[in-house]
């Protein structure tokens, strides 16, 4: 009965956390547009806000799919110290794919929206790409250590990028 289950589970999953992504992202992506062709500071910012609240939408979506799985136990400590009002530095260890997910499950309602840095081929995702544009999430260019070998003029520019915000 559990491999049964299981087979059943993981394509629902899947399929429930494309539909979350996309129902959330599109919004970000338009108004993302709406950003790009109205360069007004004043909606920008609210065009921000809305943006933020989406994101905030699709990290309560998955957390609503992640309370589905029986198994799965969170122990968590320190949060009653976090505010909404201060801005933190957030570090994965890119254990897995899920890093993202759980930063954002987890404190989604402690501190603002997480930002995050990407590989510049992640602007290239569906959905994800622009939606995290739109967000004005910054895209590291990365060189591979065989690149910045043969070429030791690329080293640091990722960082000093990301430094002028793009």
């Amino acid at each position: 009965m559990t491999r049964i289950l299981a087979a059943i589970t993981l394509p629902l999953s899947i399929v429930l956390t494309i539909l979350v992504t996309i129902v959330c992202s599109v919004p970000i992506i338009i108004a993302g547009m709406v950003k790009l062709l109205l360069p007004v500071p004043g909606i920008w910012r609210k065009v921000s806000i809305f943006c933020n609240f989406m994101m905030y939408c699709w990290c309560a979506g998955l957390a609503a799919l992640l309370r589905l799985n029986p198994h799965l136990q969170w122990d968590i400590e320190g949060l009653e110290g976090l505010s909404k009002k201060n801005w933190y530095l957030l570090i994965c260890n890119h254990r897995s794919w899920a890093d993202i997910v759980v930063l954002c499950v987890l404190f989604r309602k402690h501190i603002p929206m997480n930002k995050y840095f990407l590989k510049q081929q992640l602007a290239w995702v569906p959905f994800i790409g622009l939606a995290c544009w739109a967000l004005d999430m910054p895209f590291m260019k990365r060189y591979s250590r065989s690149y910045v070998l043969r070429d030791p003029d690329r080293r640091g520019k990722d960082v000093a990028t990301t430094r002028r915000g793009g």
